[in-house]
């Protein structure tokens, strides 16, 4: 049987200390009262909500999935309930600027409470985050009348939103997209074409979809400088806010897919359907990017999300579980032992448990990041900026990938166990797969991380993110003993990063970019393994801290997590150098047909 779900509220909690978090934000003059006061309710509330409402239907909605007949897709009925229940406790509001009617709560408290709604139930989860990115995407470049008649639902959870980019020819290369947008008399446009791959393109959660749809008018530049960003609503709003006619706008066929099966992906059919020019003609695709880059933190955080579940589970089994004696313990003592006594199996649950804490520490931080860019003052928001780009394709990349590798490790914690639905595992890893696929593929984020973030103000932004690292290191070294071990690991391991980004960049002057962008995903691997490190030499200082004035054991679990991270998983990042500095030769010595 599956285990019930526990939200992790202090490990988020401690996650929020970890960052320094309220340090940060009190620069911030709109959100100078953040502090444990809001977050500690905030996030048992939202767990409370997410053990009572989400975690129960969980199964039910992978089990039942989304239905679709005659162009109408329906959820789950009990989707259909908690949803309401959801947007009724403005779960959906919380971290949304109070001028449009949100909480006015920083983004970063979103992502604790994105981690508790994901890990419930990741497919209900998907509907309001995607939601989050067309309310931001209006907001920050829509007219205050495009603001007035669409943000108060969607902001409310009455409405749903979602994003239009791919089509069948068109996955990741944008700038062949063929939908095309026809000016009209009164101002509107004529919307026609295929999109494909659409999260919550329709369903029956609530009465309206307000569609944001990438598409060309004719006349525009090629490519990608040609794209344009349209509002396109599945019911015409009127101007006082009431529906009118349905839109041309319907939804051709669902996917059926590996995992997150209660969540709709959709095929989307517009035929002339009214749009809404969002901003300027052909500026649509950095529009778009204040969704996506969003959505790109938001989707490392489901990867944190399924292996945080999976852990549950596998955590509980093994305690449960009696199978074997374990080495160097006697038949007598054996009798009342579990897995979890075997070493492996206790390697196995450290690995988890380690890592997700330094995923979470890293999106955490990365969240912080994008609320001193949107809020902050010049100096901040220009930091904000400068590390959010940096962060934004190692949390999605890194962050998804681990949630992958560490929810099929815990399936092997469960032994053949976790290979069957009963206990619930197998869907935290079927739900995962999608997470490195979706908001750019991970290659395509490790080509990012090296071609667009890496060069920042010529290596600089760079070389500040090591000097910040470096600064934690002596840090480290002031600390204990053990503390101050660690720090000589983690530093090694810096030094080596340094050193490989300073080869790749020389890598890169001489003009061998395709050594760099075969070199890109190991790369980006090496720098996530790097980062997490920092951060758990960063909660090994506060754990150490609070220990001495609580005496709380939680805070020596910690320093142990940390403990093994830097000394068991980090020495990994040394480990891709070769394959960063093998070059593109070994990669194309086959011939296509021949593999």
């Amino acid at each position: 049987m599956a285990v019930d779900f526990k939200a992790p509220v202090k490990d988020i909690v401690f996650g929020y200390e970890v960052i320094e978090s309220y340090d940060v934000i009190s620069k911030i003059s709109a959100f100078s009262d953040f502090s444990e006061d809001i977050v500690i309710p905030t996030m048992e509330e939202c767990g409370k909500f997410a053990e009572e409402v989400l975690a129960p239907i969980n199964a039910l909605g992978d089990q039942q999935g989304a239905t679709i007949s005659d162009g109408i897709v329906s959820m789950p009925e009990e989707f259909v309930e908690a949803y309401q229940k959801f947007a009724e406790a403005g779960w959906a509001s919380i971290s949304l600027p109070t001028e449009i009617g949100g909480g006015g709560m920083p983004i970063v408290l979103s992502g604790g409470t994105l981690e508790i709604l994901s890990t419930a139930n990741l497919a209900f989860g998907l509907a309001p985050g995607l939601s989050a990115g067309a309310i931001s995407a209006i907001n920050f470049h829509g007219s205050q009348e495009q603001k007035d008649k669409f943000l108060p639902n969607l902001v409310s959870g009455k409405w749903t939103g979602t994003m239009n980019l791919s089509e069948p020819q068109s996955g990741s290369d944008l700038g062949t997209i063929t939908t095309k947008a026809e000016p009209q008399d009164d101002g509107t446009y004529k919307i026609s074409g295929t999109k494909v791959w659409i999260t919550f393109g329709e369903h029956d959660m609530t009465e309206n979809i307000i569609h944001l749809v990438l598409a060309k008018i004719p006349g525009s530049p090629e490519g990608t400088k040609g794209i344009s960003m349209f509002i396109v609503p599945k019911f015409i709003v009127n101007d006082d806010g009431t529906l009118g006619d349905k839109n041309n706008v319907s939804c051709i066929s669902i996917e059926e897919k590996l995992g997150i099966h209660a969540s709709p992906t959709c095929v989307m059919e517009y035929d002339g359907s009214t749009g809404y020019l969002v901003g300027e003609a052909n500026r649509g695709l950095s529009y778009m990017f204040t969704m996506m880059n969003e959505a790109r933190i938001w989707v490392g955080g489901q990867g944190l999300a399924c292996a945080s579940g999976a852990l549950q589970g596998a955590a509980q089994y093994a305690r449960d579980r009696v199978q074997g004696r374990p080495v160097g313990m006697s038949k007598e003592d054996a009798k009342n032992s579990t897995i979890i006594d075997h070493a492996d199996v206790r390697r196995m649950l450290m690995t988890i448990k380690s890592y997700t804490d330094a995923m979470r520490y890293l999106m955490l931080d990365n969240q912080l990041m994008l609320d001193l860019e949107y809020f902050g003052d010049d100096e901040t928001k220009a930091f904000g900026e400068e590390r959010c780009g940096l962060l934004t394709p190692i949390t999605k990349a890194w962050v998804s990938d681990l949630g992958v590798e560490l929810t099929s490790i815990a399936i092997q914690v469960y032994g053949g166990m976790g290979y069957v639905e009963e206990t619930g595992v197998a869907q935290y890893m079927r739900d995962a797969r999608i997470a490195p696929i979706y908001e750019g593929t991970n290659g395509i984020q490790a080509l990012d991380l090296m071609f667009r973030k890496l060069p920042l103000d010529n290596g600089q932004a760079m070389q500040r993110l090591l000097g910040d690292v470096n600064k934690v290191i002596e840090e480290m070294k002031s600390s204990t003993e053990e503390i101050a071990g660690l720090a000589e690991k983690l530093d090694v391991e810096v030094q080596n990063l340094s050193e490989v980004t300073l080869w790749l960049g020389s890598r890169m002057l001489e003009g061998e970019i395709v050594d760099a962008s075969a070199a890109a995903s190991p790369y980006l691997k090496m720098f996530g393994q790097v980062l997490g490190g920092y951060y758990m030499g960063k909660a090994a200082l506060l754990a150490n801290k609070k220990y001495e004035e609580t005496g709380d054991e939680y805070y020596l679990d910690k320093i142990t997590l940390s403990k093994f991270y830097i000394e068991q998983l980090l020495p990994l990042a040394s480990g891709y150098t070769s394959a960063v500095k093998a070059g593109k030769d070994v990669l194309y010595a086959m011939k296509a047909e021949n593999f």
